[in-house]
């Protein structure tokens, strides 16, 4: 073989070998970085939410969602409260009347389906989302009519949804806001991230895996204490150890959740036998560490409150009363620094592209073939 053939053929070997080189680091390795920092580990975004009439299966069943207002034709829940103008600290009546649309058929209760031991529930929170309860109204002698009575504590403009569930879907209803008016501040709005917070006697721990990106399942997980620092298990109530509401911070988005293979319920704010506050954790229960965990995925951007509902061990309190925490949460658009991670990849790739390719040419460069000397 010829010097010119040799040289050649090293030559082609070092640009198909460059060329599979900007390909690995270049193209593939920069582009599956950039998949998984967008991934993150979590399932892949999706714009659906729960607006509308949307239909989900949340593990006991079908879910649709619904705004009072948007309702036509089907089932529907109308709330209206009384006396008016509601004021605070006054007993106040809130009734749903459960019906079929167009006509405004009554629906019975015995027609109704037990879900989490009650056959309605509804949750509330002032636009601060600083009060919040979950109340559980009872059917009355007139048929479809649900009425549960009691006071609100503070005043300002409130929002409330009922859930009830009818051949096997749960149908959560989105009531129009109302004002409670008196004395005192109508919003105490304090946005704080702190993953831990004090509620009654106890220390609830919040863990989540941030920031928080929209369309992505997240894990949620709770875990209490003493203010000693005791660890405190959870009780019961209404079927699980804990649950989980979720309220955006504009009052459109609204989640229900339980931990998986359980169930929960309770209440504040608008007060029918049912506190915030409760006992002193009793020093003589011994219980091991556990926490309570959920999937939830928010649909949207924004800021977020979570509020978790849950009876610790030891806290003595009446059977239809539980503790609550809440957490504010931010969920970002898209995950942060994405461009630049995937811009300091790429750069990273170059630089490896060029080191590589002078240690290439270094190792196989052909060395020159010194002329024979004369004589020999």
């Amino acid at each position: 073989m010829d010097r010119a053939q040799l040289r050649r053929e090293h030559f082609w070997f070092l640009v198909v070998f460059s060329a599979l080189l900007i390909f690995v680091f270049a193209v593939y390795l920069p582009d599956r970085f950039y998949w998984q920092a967008t991934q993150g580990g979590h399932a892949e975004e999706t714009e659906n939410t729960m607006e509308g009439a949307a239909m989900e299966d949340m593990g006991h069943g079908e879910y649709a969602y619904h705004e009072e207002k948007d309702i036509f034709v089907g089932f529907s829940v109308d709330f209206t409260a009384a006396p008016t103008p509601i004021l605070s600290g006054s007993p106040a009546e809130l009734n749903f009347f459960v019906n079929e649309k167009p006509r405004g058929d009554p629906i019975d209760a015995s027609l109704l389906q037990v879900e989490h031991e009650k056959r309605m529930h509804v949750i509330g929170v002032r636009s601060d989302l600083n009060e919040f309860f979950h109340i559980h109204p009872n059917p009355t002698s007139t048929p479809g009519v649900f009425t549960v009575r009691g006071a609100f504590s503070k005043p300002g403009v409130y929002k409330i949804w009922s859930e009830t569930k009818k051949d096997g879907v749960i149908h959560a209803i989105g009531h129009q806001e109302f004002s409670v008016l008196g004395e005192g501040a109508v919003s105490e709005k304090i946005v704080s991230f702190g993953r831990s917070v004090i509620s009654g006697e106890y220390q609830v721990s919040l863990e989540l895996d941030e920031p928080v990106i929209k369309g992505r399942e997240y894990d949620l997980s709770f875990d209490i204490h003493a203010r000693a620092g005791k660890e405190v298990g959870f009780e019961d109530y209404l079927g699980a150890k804990m649950h989980v509401v979720v309220i955006s911070d504009d009052l459109r988005e609204f989640i229900h959740t339980h931990p998986e293979e359980e169930d929960v319920h309770e209440a504040r704010g608008f007060v029918s036998d049912a506190y915030a506050h409760g006992g002193a954790p009793d020093e003589n229960t011994g219980a091991a560490d556990e926490t309570v965990d959920f999937h939830v995925t928010f649909p949207r951007a924004g800021l977020y409150r979570v509020f978790a509902q849950f009876r610790p061990q030891g806290a003595n309190l009446p059977p239809d009363e539980a503790l609550f925490a809440g957490f504010w949460v931010r969920v970002d658009e898209k995950a942060p620094q994405q461009v630049s991670e995937w811009w300091g990849l790429f750069l990273g790739s170059l630089i490896a592209i060029a080191l590589l390719s002078i240690l290439v040419k270094k190792f196989i460069a052909v060395k020159p073939i010194s002329a024979p000397k004369a004589g020999a």
